[in-house]
């Protein structure tokens, strides 16, 4: 089987669409009045870029000319495709000082004829090659021909390129009553926030006349808009109908040719939610002692219709950290429950700060229908005041962060001790174990550490001398930890890393073997000549075999000096 690609120019789809016109002349001259399509009652449209635009006039038996005026502001290029369903007809393109632009038979203009076509149609399509840099300001295409016969209509397409751009910024394009929400008007120029603006944005009920006024948006991260001098200009709006609506927003933008307008628009629907009457209620789940055992989100409705529900719930702590806690539930039109539960080891472990712990943010899908729709959402709904000392002790706890502490030898890291506090309610035996893996993911072993722990915090400190780091490159990870005893265990999948050590700073198991092949050879001289004119790491560097603190000729001489092969090389004690 060939496999053949092809390209679709705009003059061709712009042919297909004159040969449909052709075929619906007779619906078109119905559909049209009989006033002169010259008479221009509505403004003068402004060219959206980035995006083609169609522009149309009326053509009426008798009518031999056809103005459409557009204005264009700050475009790096702009290209037509005009269909003119009339034969004998010609173009101009007027420029803003009055000057031709382009026009029929001129340079960048084609012609395509609809006779070509495989059903011939009356009239053709104009082609205007790009043009760069056009001026700001109000063009004027013309067409003239023959004095028509018939009615029909000219259709220009224009595709006029910015590197200002705008648009408009919305979570979602179906909304729910009562929600608010964060609307944003994002303008760039060449990708880069556009800054120091006042951009206006408007939302209005579809068909609504006199449209909404425009509210002053702000980029200066406060209220709705969540980063300042990111170039999205934001307000917030409440919608308290269902319905269609418009949001629209224009900015007036500075240039070096002059003030240019920007405008962005987007259509939002709003709808009733499935679920109504919302009560959140929190409450703190207590354990033996008083203490805290978690913190429960309990969030009551009423149900519109039978549906099956998607809920998350989430708490965020003053740090910024989150807990998210999704559940399913399914109602019959009438009262409907979720809730959340957050425990004190997620708490500690997760969040790890004293409260307050906020209820940032509560979101129920509805995935019962065809499609899955919002049916509550509220931001903010509450908060706890718990201090972290109020949460229930785990019997098992790692209330500190991993230390990693080099272990000096002859000046190099002999080896590294790995300190992991614990916490526990009983003193007792307890068995610790964990991985550690080098940056590049080798797999440097399996420590295991029998330990008489006393209640309450203990250090747990293991050492690794391994063969191994000689050839891993730091930070080194430590993962999986298990800790078993006192009747109960705990893991943590990740525990920390050291810093970024060299695996040149490791104690030399022969001095000069840089590959790890317990010979020194040439390849070893291949290694050090990568590194020639380098400083040296501190504390100590097994390349630098003078120890003068770089990396150099002398070095490569020494280690001439120290050539051996496998087995006969001295290993250092």
């Amino acid at each position: 089987m060939t496999t053949r690609s092809f390209t679709i120019s705009p003059a061709a789809v712009c042919l297909r669409r004159l040969a449909g016109l052709s075929l619906l002349a007779s619906a078109v001259t119905l559909s049209l009045s009989s006033a002169p399509a010259s008479a221009q009652t509505s403004p003068v449209p402004q060219v959206a870029m980035n995006t083609p635009q169609s522009l149309t006039g009326k053509i009426v038996p008798g009518m031999s000319r056809l103005e459409l005026p557009f204005v264009l502001g700050e475009a790096s290029s702009l290209a037509l495709d005009v269909i003119v369903p009339v034969d004998g007809a010609s173009l101009s393109l007027v420029a803003p000082d009055g000057s031709i632009a382009a026009a029929s038979g001129g340079a960048g203009v084609r012609f395509h004829p609809g006779s070509a076509l495989p059903q011939p149609a009356p009239g053709g399509v104009f082609e205007i090659g790009a043009l760069a840099a056009p001026a700001n300001g109000q063009w004027k295409l013309v067409l003239d021909f023959p004095a028509a016969s018939y009615s029909t209509v000219a259709i220009a397409t224009l595709r006029a390129v910015s590197r200002l751009q705008a648009g408009i910024a919305i979570e979602r394009t179906t909304l729910l009553v009562g929600e608010d929400v964060s609307i944003g008007m994002l303008l760039t120029d060449n990708g880069q926030p556009k800054l120091g603006l006042a951009p206006q944005i408007s939302v209005t009920p579809v068909n609504q006349q006199p449209p909404a006024a425009g509210v002053a948006a702000l980029d200066n991260g406060s209220g709705p808009d969540g980063l300042a001098n990111d170039g999205l200009y934001s307000i917030d709006h409440l919608f308290t109908q269902a319905g269609a609506y418009d949001i629209r927003g224009t900015a007036t933008l500075p240039t070096a040719k002059g003030p240019v307008q920007r405008e962005a628009s987007l259509r939002v629907n709003v709808i009733e939610p499935s679920l109504t009457n919302a009560n959140v209620t929190l409450s703190n789940l207590l354990g033996s002692g008083a203490c805290v055992n978690g913190l429960q989100v309990a969030v009551s409705f009423s149900a519109q219709r039978d549906s099956e529900f998607a809920s998350l719930i989430q708490l965020a702590g003053s740090n910024g950290k989150t807990i998210d806690s999704r559940a399913a539930f399914s109602s019959s039109a009438g009262a409907a429950s979720t809730k959340a539960i957050f425990s004190a080891r997620d708490i500690k472990d997760k969040i790890g700060v004293d409260g307050p712990y906020q209820v940032s943010a509560i979101t129920v899908l509805d995935v019962g229908g065809d499609e899955f729709t919002q049916a509550f959402r509220r931001n903010d709904a509450g908060s706890f005041t718990v201090p972290l000392s109020n949460l229930c002790a785990q019997p098992i706890e790692f209330p500190g962060a991993l230390s990693v502490t080099p272990v000096l030898k002859a000046g190099f890291i002999g080896s590294l001790d790995f300190s992991i506090p614990v916490k526990v309610t009983v003193s007792g035996f307890y068995q610790i174990s964990y991985k550690v893996f080098g940056a590049g993911g080798e797999d440097l072993g399996l420590i295991n550490a029998s330990r008489q722990l006393v209640a309450g915090v203990n250090n747990v400190v293991s050492n690794l001398a391994s063969e191994a780091l000689l050839k891993s490159e730091g930070p080194f990870q430590v993962v999986s930890l298990l800790v078993v005893g006192g009747g109960a265990a705990e893991r943590r999948s990740t525990v920390g890393q050291s810093a970024p050590i060299s695996r040149w700073q490791f104690y030399p198991k022969i001095t000069g073997d840089l590959n790890g092949d317990d010979s020194v050879d040439a390849l070893d001289n291949a290694l050090m000549t990568q590194f020639r004119n380098s400083a040296a790491l501190s504390p100590g560097d097994r390349r630098d075999l003078n120890k003068d603190g770089v990396i150099n000729l002398l070095d490569a001489r020494a280690l001439q000096k120290l050539a051996c092969k496998k087995p006969a090389c001295p290993v250092n004690p």
